[in-house]
């Protein structure tokens, strides 16, 4: 029950992170904050329940904020959750080796942000390529659409036109939302302790 409490708040905390980002802060998302500090907290399958429940929550809130059909498409974009959660897992895993130092934690951590981050742009790239035209249309809340289709005018192809845009953006995003979830993590591990 405590673990499902905290993959609750988690998820709430992810949508209020992402809702900030959209307003005061464009160029990330901040949306897997929450979910990496229960990956690292309380493991693999809490974290992939996070970030399975965090797209199909959050399009719909939008859905409904903007008076829009819901989009099942945009639902999809959870595996790009789910694999953030498979990297952070699996480099943070073995939490001795994981916290050795803190210079080992720091590599740990750049290479959960960077292998997170080509995982999330490739996935998302390759629904939009291959998976979308099976749903005709997303909702239009990507911040990438605009400039994928400037892309395609320039034939770019399809996969590139939206591969391309997510790369500086999405590499800055698992940069911020790794080391803040490792830094929230942290914080809730000495909560417990005292």
């Amino acid at each position: 029950m405590k673990t499902f409490l905290i993959c609750v708040v988690a998820l709430l905390c992810n949508v209020g992170a992402s809702f900030f980002a959209a307003r005061f802060l464009p160029s990330i998302f901040l949306d897997t904050v929450f979910t990496v500090a229960v990956t690292f907290y309380a493991g693999l399958v809490p974290g992939l329940l996070v970030a399975a429940a965090f797209n199909p929550l959050i399009t719909f809130l939008y859905c409904r904020m903007h008076g829009t059909a819901f989009s099942v498409y945009d639902c999809l974009y959870a595996i790009c959750g789910m694999l953030i959660v498979v990297a952070t897992w699996f480099f943070s895993r073995n939490k001795k080796e994981f916290l050795f130092s803190r210079g080992v934690t720091v590599l740990y951590l750049l290479a959960i942000a960077f292998s997170s981050a080509f995982l999330s742009f490739f996935a998302a790239s390759a629904l939009d390529t291959f998976v979308r035209p099976l749903f005709g249309s997303a909702s239009g809340f990507s911040t990438f659409d605009s400039f994928s289709a400037v892309l395609r005018q320039m034939n770019m192809g399809t996969f590139l036109s939206y591969l391309i845009p997510r790369i500086p953006m999405t590499l800055l995003d698992r940069i911020v939302c790794t080391f803040a979830g490792f830094g929230i993590y942290r914080l809730a591990v000495k909560i417990k302790e005292r």
